[in-house]
């Protein structure tokens, strides 16, 4: 009789504690697994809870600049003048600048000493004003040959360690290359003109409404760059965190 108590009472306690677990199991799955209909709560396809920006980009921006816009739809001379050699760097020069501005502006151009020196292995360093920002080029004549009218020349241009950063064109070329495929297009809140180091993460970024999967759309975040071609994005990459 005493036996057959002890038995029983364990199967008690098996059953008890068989519930106890079940029940645990059931809440945990309420935690883990919202019900999706109704109740207020998300669905598992809902997109995860973003910092959405603060600038709403929802059109295009006119005036923008790129690699393939011609000189004279910058405002700038197609000719060199007297002086082929200056004329032609001082050109060039206001021209990349517009280019990494990626707006169009009035922009003035002079070179130390009046001009670019005609001698091989000379370096003279040519400021560009826009908006009141300098930028100063280095033109560098690596050969002449010749002389007289008759001379030629051999030169490359530097970039700046800075660039410019501008808030329209960073909002015109996101819209242009996001707008048609993405649902929504937002922007850090980014200064009328910024000089910044060429090449590198400026700081700010731009993000998007990815609805291609119409069950799942999800932002997609994109670092703001500055390069010698205008603003630039990318996506952030991903950290190595397992400590190898």
């Amino acid at each position: 009789m005493i036996r057959r108590s002890l038995t029983e009472l364990g199967r008690a306690r098996v059953v008890f504690v068989t519930v106890v677990v079940c029940s645990a199991a059931a809440g945990l799955g309420v935690l883990l697994w919202p019900d999706s209909g109704g109740g207020g709560q998300p669905s598992p396809g809902a997109t995860a809870p973003v910092r959405k920006l603060p600038v709403v980009v929802d059109s295009a921006v006119p005036g923008l600049i790129d690699a393939d816009t011609d000189r004279s739809e910058m405002g700038l001379p197609s000719m060199p003048g007297d002086d082929p050699l200056t004329e032609r760097a001082l050109t060039e020069i206001q021209e990349r600048t517009l280019v990494m501005a990626g707006i169009r502006a009035d922009v003035s151009a002079a070179c130390e000493g009046g001009r670019v020196l005609p001698k091989a292995g000379h370096k003279t360093l040519c400021t560009v004003t826009y908006r009141g920002v300098e930028l100063t080029w280095d033109v560098w004549v690596s050969d002449v040959a010749g002389s007289g009218a008759g001379q030629l020349y051999w030169y490359d241009i530097y970039p700046p360690d800075s660039g410019l950063l501008l808030a329209d064109a960073v909002y015109g070329r996101f819209w242009n290359e996001h707008h048609k495929t993405a649902e929504e297009l937002r922007c850090d809140r980014i200064p009328a003109v910024k000089t910044v180091e060429l090449g590198a993460d400026t700081g700010y970024a731009c993000q998007y409404l990815d609805t291609a999967d119409a069950d799942t759309p999800r932002w997609v975040t994109e670092e703001v760059l500055a390069d010698t071609t205008g603003p630039v994005f990318r996506e952030p990459e991903q950290r190595d965190t397992s400590g190898s």
